[in-house]
């Protein structure tokens, strides 16, 4: 097991330059992924070369067909006009759907590789769940744009100005001087002044952003507590202040943004003036045939529509350059998949020490569970009892300094995190319950069991007379973190997931607290006798309830 994910991956210090940040970004597909992106990358340059050529030689077209030719001599230049325009158009459809494609596809294997870094190392936990899940999404959003917005752009503008440069040097060597100046004016120095400006706006908006998303979640969990307190129109005018700074904060990107795109283009129109005025001197120094001075311009005109999307998308590369790191870092120091599986249940920890956010809670723990014995966990509030049954499912492992844990046999530190789980089940206090029906929340720990069985464990903690209560039965709508649910009937369902689950042992983390004593005793008999010899772990306050144990360990304060 890892801890690896519970802080944030860091951003770098220093963003990597732009070939660093295309390999970056690049190592995050897989090998099958990178071709399809390099195939998109191919046909954006070839969608480039071809509007490129078409300008070009249509300027050619145009300045021959003025002389008056015979008909014959324009044909392969009509044709070649032709040509160049299906490829451009087929060029850039097959790169939209090719592109689209790929990222779309790599995006649905990273998601799921967060999602399964993500869920067992707890990334985020005494976190803020709501900023861990924005920035998770707006990350991958990130390496998104990566792809699209920036790689195929960036690899045609240099596909593109190559053989433009080669091209303008084989007519008049100064067309190629003014072909790479304009190339180095659009190309680099314009992407690297729209990198210093959106460095600072964007950690900007991503700053109002995260207190926005993270206080308009907190608003949302405690809107009861704030209406009844009359504290709801604070709340909302908090909201409108966060929502507006952060509109302000959008609106600067946009507009340096918009004066990025005009530098751009008013750089690369530049550059056709700077073609024409060259060529214009070579035809009055007799060096370059007329002809050829409107195929020269409209090459420098095509070559700038090609470059001026590079700072767009050179600011874009750069900007999610920390999105990139963060999903790479993530997904390099997720746990990896062992093969140690417990031989059993049996718990043994001895002189350990468990901490939570950076913060040593226990120390010099001693424990043991037997297979199917049932041990009560006592101590004041504070002691680290819930502590003790994170421990035990693997939310949290052990400090490695000192102390030995052990689950059947196995390291508790080295164990198969799913073998773990499947063999030690976690009851919370609150369990969490889906916006689905009844059956959908009942099947979490069950996804075969049938209604009758469904049915029977609910009667077996109680539920019984609350559903048949429920007009719809088990297809009843529990609604968004179970709100159509008392307290008790929320822990009724937790302890009913208990009951059907497999696991041979339990920890009760007081999972009964709001029902009354008969009942939770009841309860907690019917979750500990529903799979025979099943061992467990009771968190307890109740005399009645530690009953239920074989033994008792406590807590020093």
């Amino acid at each position: 097991m890892s801890s690896a994910l519970a802080a944030p991956v860091p951003a770098p210090d220093r963003r990597p330059g732009t070939v660093a940040a295309v390999r970056a970004a690049l190592r995050l597909a897989t090998a099958v992924e990178r071709r399809r992106i390099a195939a998109a990358a191919a046909l954006s340059a070839l969608a480039g070369l071809a509007g490129t050529a078409l300008l070009a030689l249509s300027g050619y077209l145009i300045a021959h067909a003025a002389q008056q030719p015979p008909v014959l001599s324009l044909t392969v230049a009509i044709v070649c006009v032709r040509a160049l325009s299906l490829v451009r158009a087929l060029a850039r459809y097959g790169e939209r759907l090719v592109g689209h494609d790929a990222v779309l596809r790599t995006l649905a294997r990273l998601r799921g590789s967060l999602f399964s870094a993500l869920l067992p190392a707890r990334a985020g936990r005494g976190r803020d769940a709501s900023a861990v899940a924005d920035a998770v999404v707006a990350d991958v959003d990130g390496v998104q744009d990566a792809f699209l917005r920036s790689v195929a752009p960036l690899a045609a503008a240099v596909l593109v100005t190559v053989p433009a440069a080669v091209v303008a040097g084989l007519l008049l060597p100064a067309a190629a001087v003014v072909v790479l100046g304009t190339a180095l004016a659009v190309g680099v120095l314009v992407p690297l002044l729209a990198q210093v400006a959106a460095a600072r706006l964007g950690e900007a908006r991503a700053a109002h952003r995260t207190a926005m998303v993270r206080d308009l979640a907190a608003t949302l969990d405690a809107a009861e507590e704030l209406v009844a307190h009359g504290a709801g129109d604070g709340r909302r005018a908090l909201l409108a202040a966060e929502a507006a700074a952060l509109g302000r904060a959008e609106d600067r990107e946009h507009r340096a943004t918009v004066l990025t795109g005009a530098a751009a283009s008013a750089l690369a129109g530049l550059g056709a003036v700077a073609m024409l005025a060259v060529a214009l001197r070579a035809v009055e120094h007799g060096t370059l045939d007329p002809v050829l001075t409107g195929l020269l311009a409209l090459l420098a005109l095509g070559l700038g529509e090609v470059l001026a999307g590079v700072p767009a998308a050179g600011r874009e590369l750069h900007a999610t350059a920390d999105a990139v790191a963060r999903v790479g870092g993530l997904l390099r120091t997720a746990a990896p998949a062992t093969d140690v599986v417990p031989a059993d249940d049996a718990i043994v920890l001895r002189d350990v020490s468990i901490g939570r956010a950076g913060r040593t809670i226990l120390t010099g723990l001693d424990l043991t569970i037997g297979r199917g014995e049932r041990v009560a966990l006592l101590g004041p509030s504070g002691a680290g009892k819930s502590t003790v049954g994170d421990l035990l499912v693997g939310f949290l492992e052990p400090e490695a300094h000192a102390g030995a844990a052990t689950v059947g046999g196995a390291d508790l530190r080295e164990v198969d995190e799913i073998a773990l789980r499947c063999l030690v089940l976690h009851v919370p206090q609150e369990p969490y319950l889906f916006d689905a029906t009844l059956r959908a929340n009942l099947r979490l720990a069950a996804p075969d069991a049938d209604d009758d069985a469904l049915r029977a464990a609910l009667a077996a903690v109680g539920a019984g007379p609350w559903l048949a209560g429920l007009r719809d039965g088990l297809d009843s709508a529990l609604g968004e973190r179970g709100a159509r649910c008392s307290g008790g009937e929320r822990q009724r369902i937790g302890l009913a997931r208990a009951v059907l689950a497999p696991q041979r042992t339990v920890v009760l983390d007081e999972p009964a607290s709001h029902l009354p004593a008969a009942d939770a005793v009841a309860a907690l008999r019917a979750v500990l006798d529903a799979v025979p010899g099943r061992g467990a772990l009771l968190v307890a306050h109740r005399v009645e309830e530690q009953a239920l144990a074989d033994r008792a360990v406590r807590l020093p304060a």
